[in-house]
């Protein structure tokens, strides 16, 4: 029997071409002696397919027609995945060269910590809007960042050893919702699993928003977070957090403003794109206070 790769890359695939082309190529172009398995779950259609399998043949591509969600891509792609250590990655991101590596050996090096998470730089950089998008997802791990243990890891570069996924709930059961890091974090710090921080794990994020467009996937994801977390919650519970979710705009404003302070770089950029983000955190509240009174509705299915 074959023995299992080091390192297993999932990746849902919701943006398609020409992004996952240059996720792939950086890929394509590692580092280093680390065995991977690349596996890509697509749900953008026949072209993204024909270029994978032309440009990238080493790639496991598995194709739906129908609108899965991103936590049910990754799902579908861990029970495809053999590797020792599962990494997630998103279809917009750019990895670093020596990204395999790294990676790797901050499992060995930290046999305690179950999950291992990097840092994020900014890969689009000529448009305000974009700057803005970067603040407010990423600025809690763009560099400098100290290694160490932690409490919070980004989701889209991270990898867990295989046995981060023993004692959750089957896949099987999960299939309909899939794993996303809000969850599956939440169960891991629940058991007593330690994270891991290191910098020298290094992606460029290079996704370019419309403003519409950030604003729809902020309110969306904002609804899906606030209704998933007090979906069991009693109806004054519920009523309450949505009502005080309306104030929560200068509490975000300020954390974003106080982690690119603190890490001295881009404060131009700050100022610059502040109007923005005043209007992004904004819609972020609005969608929490939807989620925490009318639950989730359909909004995981519209994150991309």
């Amino acid at each position: 029997m074959k023995n299992a790769p080091d390192l297993s890359v999932i990746i849902a695939c919701v943006n398609g071409l020409p992004m996952v082309r240059e996720c792939l190529a950086s890929l394509a172009t590692q580092q280093g002696n680390v065995e991977a398995e690349v596996i890509v779950a697509d749900v953008t259609g026949a072209e993204t397919a024909r270029l994978i399998r032309e440009q990238f043949p080493w790639v496991k591509l598995i194709t739906f027609t129908e609108r899965l969600t991103i936590p049910q891509l990754r799902t579908v792609g861990l029970a495809h995945s053999s590797g020792k250590i599962v990494a997630i990655i998103e279809d917009h991101v750019v990895m670093d060269g020596r990204w395999y590596e790294e990676m790797v050996k901050a499992h060995h090096t930290h046999p305690d910590c179950i999950a291992v998470g990097g840092v994020i730089e900014n890969g689009s950089y000529e448009r305000l809007v974009d700057w803005a998008v970067f603040f407010c997802e990423y600025s809690s791990y763009m560099q400098p960042v100290p290694p160490g243990i932690v409490k919070e890891i980004p989701g889209n570069n991270v990898s867990y050893k295989r046995s981060a996924f023993e004692g959750i709930d089957s896949l099987e059961e999960t299939l309909d919702q899939g794993f996303w890091e809000t969850t599956l974090h939440e169960k891991l710090l629940a058991r007593g699993e330690r994270f891991l921080l290191e910098p020298s794990i290094v992606v460029y994020h290079e996704k370019s928003f419309g403003f519409l467009y950030f604003l729809s996937q902020r309110y969306h994801y904002s609804r899906y977070y606030a209704g998933t977390l007090f979906a069991r919650a009693s109806l004054p519970s519920r009523v309450f957090r949505s009502a005080v979710s309306l104030f929560v705009p200068p509490l975000l404003m300020g954390r974003i403003a106080a982690r690119v302070v603190r890490k001295r770089r881009h404060l131009k950029k700050l100022l610059l794109t502040s109007p923005l983000l005043a209007i992004f955190t904004m819609v972020w509240a609005i969608g929490e206070s939807v989620g925490c009174l009318l639950g989730p509705g359909q909004s995981l299915r519209k994150v991309e």
